[in-house]
């Protein structure tokens, strides 16, 4: 994977500063936000951005609509410890990669790469 600048949004300071170490390990940039609004305070620009579903305040799906409806969306992985759940109720997630905890670094991987294809705009998805 080409090294990108990510995000990660989740109240939960040992899996921000977990999956901070391990995309650093990686080779990306990271950034931490323990919260939505804490994110949209900053100015950083991410090449994808890893939420946590449950989030006090503006929670994980608001902030995955926010970030798809921008004039160029940024990718969005959500990241859950209750998937199953998740994907019964809330359907209009299912265009974004879930990824339900515990998960190994290949997984996330896969669904950054994932989340960065889906959120392309259409012109980019096919080249001539």
């Amino acid at each position: 994977m080409i090294p990108m600048t990510l995000a990660i949004v989740d109240d939960d300071d040992d899996v921000r500063r977990a999956l901070s170490r391990l995309l650093r390990s990686m080779g990306h940039e990271v950034r931490v936000f323990a919260s939505a609004e804490a994110f949209h305070a900053d100015t950083v620009v991410a090449d994808c951005v890893i939420v946590d579903v449950r989030l006090p305040g503006q929670n994980g799906l608001e902030l995955r609509e926010h970030l798809l409806s921008r004039i160029v969306p940024t990718p969005v992985v959500l990241i859950t410890g209750d998937g199953d759940r998740l994907a019964v109720d809330t359907p209009r997630a299912v265009d974004t990669p879930l990824v339900t905890k515990p998960f190994d670094d290949a997984v996330l991987a896969a669904a950054i790469a994932s989340a960065i294809s889906l959120a392309r705009p259409r012109g980019e998805l096919h080249e001539p």
